[in-house]
């Protein structure tokens, strides 16, 4: 499996080539996952549906996956930079970017550090804090319906201590690794529900669950998450890429949506209806269609004015 040193940290990526090799330059996309994550959450069904028209870099943030987990060094500041990394180790030269969650801020931290970099930028449910400085249980659409569920699991989310997303993420890992049997009814229970993204699922799952615990409860990452990305409207207007989002209706990140499309008139937008913020796992037919879309836009607006 492919690694590369950046310092402090070594980060772990794949690669799909594309079957056919174009004449032109290839284009790239790179995908950045979201906390609690890791390159599997767009390897299976994503990564896929696009490598026939690109070559698709996936790659573990620091603390994920198979990438280190050093003890600091979790702003949005040192991921972009990460990234930065990764993208001239590989040299990959004006890349599309895609990005859910934290790989979104990841994401928006990085244009705003590297301005012209990018070729586009996708947006996949991502919460800016310039926007939603701190998410609470207020912000969550439908909070009545998905507050039970999670009572009878056993998760108490306090809406005084903020930053509902770590809440939950930390919470459904604990549980997972502490009780076998109520990890397979966390699954059951939610395996239909607008919080399905949030089970850890799979072979993997436990493992992934015990390594958040760890990331969130050994390291500074919770303390750098929570700080301020210090990204500025000024910042983000400067952008002169094609930029895209795709959010679900009933997600917690939904005020993040709204604001770009004040900010970005031209930004191409979709809502995936009764989809939370994990719909690229349970519903990712929904990102691909539209992902597509927008890279064939994009690509032949700039063919016009070349």
């Amino acid at each position: 499996m492919p690694f590369i040193n950046l310092g402090a940290v070594r980060l772990h990526y794949l690669q799909i080539q594309p079957e056919t090799q174009p004449k032109d330059p290839v284009t790239d996309v790179v995908f950045i996952h979201g906390l609690g994550a890791n390159l599997g959450f767009w390897y299976f069904n994503i990564a896929p549906a696009i490598a026939d028209i690109a070559r698709v870099t996936l790659f573990d943030l620091r603390g994920h996956g198979r990438s280190s987990m050093p003890d600091s060094g979790y702003r949005l500041e040192d991921l972009a930079s990460d990234l930065l990394g990764l993208l001239e180790y590989l040299e990959i030269d004006s890349p599309h970017l895609v990005g859910h969650s934290l790989g979104g801020a990841v994401m928006g931290k990085f244009a705003a550090m590297h301005p012209v970099e990018a070729a586009s930028l996708m947006f996949v449910d991502t919460r800016l804090k310039l926007y939603q400085p701190t998410m609470t249980l207020a912000d969550w659409p439908n909070w009545e319906a998905v507050g039970p569920l999670l009572n009878d699991l056993g998760i108490v989310l306090r809406p005084d201590q903020g930053e509902v997303s770590y809440q939950l993420l930390r919470e459904v890992a604990r549980l997972k690794c502490e009780d076998t049997d109520h990890g397979r009814d966390l699954m059951i229970k939610l395996a239909d529900s607008i919080l399905a993204g949030f089970a850890y699922t799979g072979p993997g799952g436990r493992r992934a669950a015990g390594q958040l615990l760890k990331l969130l409860e050994t390291t500074s990452a919770l303390l750098d998450l929570s700080k301020d990305d210090d990204i500025t409207e000024a910042q983000l207007k400067k952008l002169k890429c094609p930029i895209g989002s795709v959010y679900g209706g009933a997600s917690q990140t939904l005020a993040t949506q709204q604001a770009m499309t004040k900010l970005w008139p031209q930004l191409r937008s979709w809502i995936v209806p009764n989809a939370g913020h994990f719909f690229p796992i349970n519903q990712p037919h929904a990102l691909t269609q539209a992902l597509r879309y927008f890279l064939r836009c994009v690509t032949s607006e700039k063919e016009t004015t070349m």
